[in-house]
């Protein structure tokens, strides 16, 4: 297995546009990541219906959008892999989904640690002064 990953992951391997056929190993456990990914996004949409706070809504509903879009271009991805179309089953494609999927995932947790308390603050110091206001 870790031959394959070396063999996987070598730069003129790599960055070829017609890279040879994945093997079924590869597929699979790349489908079971894609899974796992929908089922997080899946996961955000039930937490959003149960929360009842504007602003964790908010981020799960992005979460739910990142789930199943990432989900969806990666199994997109695997079909053109296992067709073996020229371009699209490229392995750099691969490497922009995950470098696109960690930036996604970037901008969520940056809202959540860091816009959601901003926010928060703003409206409990709009209340505090509104308290006072007839």
């Amino acid at each position: 297995m870790i031959d394959y990953l070396k063999y996987f992951f070598d730069p003129a391997h790599f960055l070829t546009v017609r890279p040879p056929a994945m093997s079924f190993r590869a597929i699979a456990v790349l489908a079971i990541f894609f899974a796992a990914i929908i089922l997080v996004g899946v996961a955000g949409k039930l937490i959003e219906r149960k929360t009842k706070d504007g602003l964790k809504v908010k981020a799960y509903r992005r979460i739910f959008n990142f789930g199943l879009t990432m989900g969806i271009l990666g199994y997109l991805y695997l079909f053109f892999a296992w067709q073996g179309v020229v371009l699209l089953s490229a392995r750099f494609l691969l490497a922009i989904w995950l470098l696109t999927l960690l930036l996604w995932l970037g901008f969520i947790i940056k809202y959540l640690v860091l816009d959601v308390p901003k926010l928060r603050k703003n409206i409990d110091e709009k209340r505090a002064f509104n308290k006072y206001i007839p």
